[in-house]
């Protein structure tokens, strides 16, 4: 637990953001995340991801806290005391690190981080700054039947098991599909194809992405004709061969 000496000292610090102390943050490489360049707005990273925050350097001998709020959530992330080593809050144990020489804060991304911090000394503190955490894309999922006849109707289904999909694109051949009068998507994750000609044979890929990942999959579909055997046995050319 950290000092409730420590809290009301914090608590007693002027609210307001000092005049240009502001949280910036990055995601560190290596990691896909929407945008590796330091924000100081928004800041969008991926689950499993460490982000640094980070403020412009303090004099020695400060009390300093990284502050966390949610809601009505709200908790100290990690402080330091001067002459004292920094404590980190039981919560953040084991994906929170809190440097003594310049009071940056790494982060290892949890689901639920997303929320607003800011850095807060003695005498002054800086302005909220959001982060939002993505669940990464799983691979997705190609979902159907691998063979269709000539004339008949099928539907292909990409299924995502993690991960909320922002967009979906689906390819035939490396090719992007777009609808037509035998091909319509259906909540984007659906691709239907009605009437199947024999060049509707091939590789169809499914696309999917968000604001921290990019993934695809790709299946074989094959069209057929089936062929008429009752046919051929009664057939007038008995010299028929093949």
């Amino acid at each position: 637990m950290l000092a409730l000496p420590l809290l009301v000292l914090l608590a007693s610090a002027g609210t307001g953001p000092a005049a240009g102390l502001a949280v910036i943050a990055r995601t560190l490489f290596p990691c896909y995340s929407a945008d590796l360049k330091p924000v100081s707005e928004v800041l969008v990273s991926a689950r499993g991801c460490t982000v640094l925050f980070s403020v412009e350097p303090r004099a020695a001998g400060t009390t300093a806290a990284w502050e966390y709020e949610s809601g009505a959530r709200k908790e100290l992330i990690a402080t330091l005391v001067p002459n004292k080593s920094a404590e980190i809050s039981r919560a953040y144990v084991g994906h929170a690190r809190l440097s003594e020489m310049d009071f940056s804060l790494q982060l290892v991304l949890r689901w639920w981080n997303g929320g607003f911090y800011r850095f807060r000394s003695e005498s002054e503190a800086t302005g909220w700054l959001e982060l939002r955490v993505v669940e990464p894309l799983s691979e997705p999922e190609i979902l159907g039947n691998s063979f269709v006849e000539v004339g008949g109707d099928t539907k292909l289904y990409c299924n995502v098991l993690e991960g909320q999909v922002d967009v979906y694109w689906w390819k035939r051949n490396g090719k992007l599909l777009m609808e037509s009068n035998g091909l319509q998507f259906i909540h984007n994750n659906t691709l239907e194809i009605h009437r199947a000609l024999m060049n509707d044979t091939g590789y169809y890929t499914c696309i999917v992405s968000n604001a921290v990942s990019h993934n695809e999959t790709s299946f074989l579909l094959r069209v057929h004709r089936i062929f008429n055997w009752w046919r051929l046995r009664n057939s007038p050319d008995d010299d028929l061969t093949f």
